[in-house]
């Protein structure tokens, strides 16, 4: 059993308050703009505005994350988010009627020092942590995650029952509180330099700044390989964010208690693939494990459409389910934390603010085409051809991509750097 050191279990407090208090929250925002409004669309707005935020401040995240010191922005990320929903408590239970225009305002804020606060975390990691150490943090990570995803929405939808919107704003600064003593606990004590690269330089301007990110990135072909095609394989993956519930609600017609019971077993999944990878030594390049790893994911996206064949009950169909997303919950697992680590480990720490943060612009840029494309799709065809045709699609994806970083000789063994963590 490896041992999780007093740094490891600081950054799964911050992990686990920050995710548990912002996933509760924004369940709680989203069903009161729903309950209010009436409206699709005024939900729809509401779910689009943090990706947009997101999109705007790409240039400026990375910039402050690769030239200002690390623990200080993080610290000012947590101050910033408890007085925003201070403020927003208050004037939500002054002008109640203003409702929408206050999330709307929240929503923006929140997003805002969530991306600050995410890419300095990620971008910190290697700093905090070496050795074993980096893997077993990252793997814990996807565990913390995937146990608030499953616990918040339920936990949200006990509290949202029992206390106003504006209490509820104060339940979730008791929470950054405490995601800020982690915090103030943190130790960087590995290449303090790379935590103010510019402090004995010329500072560029942000535009200089984010073409930096953007050129190496780009020079850098398996680190963009990697990107581009985490886009499309999130395109491709909105077929089960989207299909899934329309194949369990509309065309299987599953009970609500049993559609609770495979949407809750996906994060069960990630939360058994990150305790299961924590205590694992890979043998194998992160990057042919993580890519082996999304050929399984594609022969589970082949299968999901085959309950429609069978003509099996509901009570199999659920058990059929439960037991696919918990093996797709461990597969992502192995997907999502060895090419992190690995990124971690290889990116110059002096940029990895900008490439971390253009990393997860690029890569959820295709999700609302895709949501929107599959949403159509199975609005007019059959759920088995979607599912079996979306998984065969990115089969060839992965199998054309892992050929072509074995012919271009592009995955090579880890620098001497990055392969004491190792």
């Amino acid at each position: 059993m490896r041992k999780i050191t007093p740094q490891i279990f600081r950054i799964l407090v911050i992990k686990l308050a920050g995710n548990f208090g912002s996933a509760m929250l924004s369940f709680a925002i989203g069903l009161y703009i729903l309950k209010q409004t009436g409206s699709a669309l005024g939900m729809g707005i509401s779910m689009i505005t943090g990706p947009l935020v997101s999109l705007a401040i790409t240039p400026f995240v990375g910039y402050v994350v690769d030239t200002k010191k690390h623990k200080p922005i993080m610290i000012m990320a947590q101050i910033t988010t408890s007085i925003a929903l201070i403020v927003f408590a208050i004037i939500f239970k002054l002008w109640p009627a203003q409702y929408y225009a206050e999330l709307i305002g929240l929503i923006i804020m929140l997003q805002v020092t969530d991306n600050f606060l995410g890419t300095t975390i990620t971008a910190s990691l290697i700093q905090l942590f070496k050795g074993d150490e980096l893997q077993q943090v990252n793997s814990l990570n996807q565990s913390i995650q995937s146990l608030a995803q499953f616990a918040a929405p339920l936990v949200g939808a006990v509290i949202y029952t029992l206390v106003s919107l504006d209490t509820l704003a104060y339940i979730e600064v008791a929470f950054e509180l405490i995601a800020l003593v982690g915090i103030l606990g943190l130790k960087f004590q590995y290449s303090q330099h790379a935590d103010n690269p510019a402090a004995d330089t010329q500072k560029p301007s942000v535009l200089q700044n984010f073409r930096e990110g953007l050129s190496y990135l780009v020079h850098e072909r398996l680190l963009l390989i990697l990107t581009m095609s985490s886009a499309f394989i999130n395109f491709l993956f909105a077929a089960l964010n989207v299909g899934l519930p329309f194949l369990l609600v509309q065309t299987l017609k599953l009970s609500n208690a049993q559609y609770g019971l495979i949407e809750s077993s996906f994060p069960i999944g990630m939360f058994i693939g990150g305790l299961l990878l924590s205590q694992m030594h890979l043998k194998r390049h992160p990057i042919t494990i993580a890519y082996l790893n999304l050929l399984y994911l594609s022969a589970v996206l082949i299968t999901l459409g085959l309950p429609t064949l069978t003509g099996w009950p509901n009570s199999l169909n659920t058990a059929y389910f439960i037991g696919v997303c918990i093996i797709a919950g461990i597969i992502l697992v192995f997907v999502n934390a060895p090419i992190g680590t690995f990124m971690q480990q290889v990116i110059p720490q002096q940029i990895q603010g900008r490439v971390f943060s253009l990393d997860t612009t690029i890569s959820i840029v295709l999700t609302p085409l895709g949501t929107i494309l599959y949403g159509v799709l199975f609005d007019h065809i059959a759920v088995m051809p979607i599912f079996a045709t979306s998984g065969i699609l990115l089969l060839v994806l992965t199998a054309g991509i892992m050929l072509y970083l074995h012919r271009a000789d592009l995955v090579k063994p880890l620098p001497a750097a990055a392969a004491e963590n190792k």
